[in-house]
């Protein structure tokens, strides 16, 4: 019998979640299409009946991994006010290599160094990821009347992404801790330093000079 459009597009959306957690959790190259398709309970010739090829599979679960994270943030954020948000958001992505919840999970710090050499339909996914928590965190500054919103959330992308990256990979798991907490002070700092838009306000500037000393062996 032949499945209703309805069921087919079930079916698509069920290969994709379980191909997000599989490609997040376990990486690209260590899990197939057959390994997939087990997974959710389907035979691995039925796979073309909904993607092209891998590459495909990869773009769109990456894709559908991103739209996971940003209802993971608009469930926790739901009713604060901006700057409440902004730091729930920062604190969330930072929270990921702690919590391997699906929802928590970026293609961007998962996924990325096995990207390098991926087809261009792969990179849009993660480009257009990218953009997309930029476009969120800009909208919460612009809120808050930063002026180079755009900027800050792109500043706080950067640091974000870097030290969840760097965190995931050392074997010292206070490094690690100290790594992220780096990360969120940095965040802070670039907030007020680009609230006030003339250099740190002297308050913050022992913060600041805490950021520059170096970890401790």
């Amino acid at each position: 019998m032949r499945k209703s459009n309805a069921e087919t597009a079930e079916t698509r959306k069920r290969i994709l979640s379980i191909a997000s957690g599989m490609f997040l959790r376990n990486g690209i190259a260590a899990t197939s299409i057959a390994d997939v398709m087990v997974a959710a309970g389907l035979t691995q010739g039925g796979f073309y009946r909904h993607f092209q090829s891998k590459e495909h599979l990869v773009a769109d679960a990456s894709a559908a991994a991103f739209e996971q994270t940003r209802a993971a943030f608009d469930a926790a954020t739901a009713g604060k006010p901006p700057r409440e948000a902004l730091d729930l958001i920062v604190r969330h992505y930072l929270d990921q290599h702690r919590d391997t919840t699906l929802g928590n999970l970026c293609p961007m710090v998962n996924l990325a160094s096995e990207l390098r050499d991926a087809d261009q339909q792969i990179k849009a996914a993660l480009t257009d990821g990218y953009a997309r928590l930029v476009k969120l965190l800009a909208a919460y500054l612009m809120r808050l009347d930063y002026s180079d919103y755009v900027g800050v959330a792109e500043s706080i992308v950067s640091v974000l992404v870097g030290a969840v990256s760097v965190a995931r990979v050392v074997t010292d798991a206070a490094l690690s801790d100290t790594i992220l907490r780096n990360a969120q002070n940095t965040v802070d700092l670039i907030l007020r330093n680009a609230a006030t838009g003339a250099g740190l306000a002297p308050d913050n500037r022992a913060a600041a000079e805490a950021q520059r000393r170096p970890l401790q062996p």
